[in-house]
């Protein structure tokens, strides 16, 4: 599957996951006029792509509560500006990741009730040891 990373932030907006009206030259008119153009989650949802949500717990509580929807039950995506619902496809997966809140930098903790939504698996870091096995195993040639 193709897996698309979505680094998230404070300055994250929901309209850069979903979409937006943006404008455009109109060369018939010399004017401007605006276009919808998808987000990066949204176009994932419609190629079928899988998502790592990265740095969740940097996100804005406005960007989490417009996850819900594709996260639940429901499985939907509703884009009011085309007044449209795209559903998630069945092979579609939603994966996150976020550091520890004591490392700062505007990180919050989650509602419990988001955080269930996902299977937790929690990382400590790598040792030297970790490392050399890992490149032991895909470079069996270096010493």
């Amino acid at each position: 599957h193709k897996l698309v990373r979505i680094n998230l932030s404070e300055q994250t907006d929901i309209s850069d996951l979903m979409g937006n009206d943006l404008p455009v030259q109109d060369y018939g008119t010399a004017g401007a006029s605006f276009k919808w153009w998808d987000g990066v989650l949204l176009t994932a949802i419609k190629e079928e792509s899988w998502v790592l949500l990265d740095e969740l717990n940097l996100a804005s509580q406005s960007v989490l509560e417009g996850l819900n929807s594709c996260l639940d039950h429901r499985a939907t995506v509703y884009i009011p500006e085309l007044g449209r619902t795209f559903k998630c496809p069945r092979t579609f997966r939603i994966f996150a990741a976020q550091n520890p809140l004591a490392q700062g930098g505007g990180r919050k903790g989650l509602p419990k009730s988001f955080l269930n939504i996902f299977t937790k698996v929690y990382v400590d870091a790598l040792t030297d040891s970790d490392l050399r096995a890992i490149v032991a195993s895909r470079y069996p040639s270096l010493d």
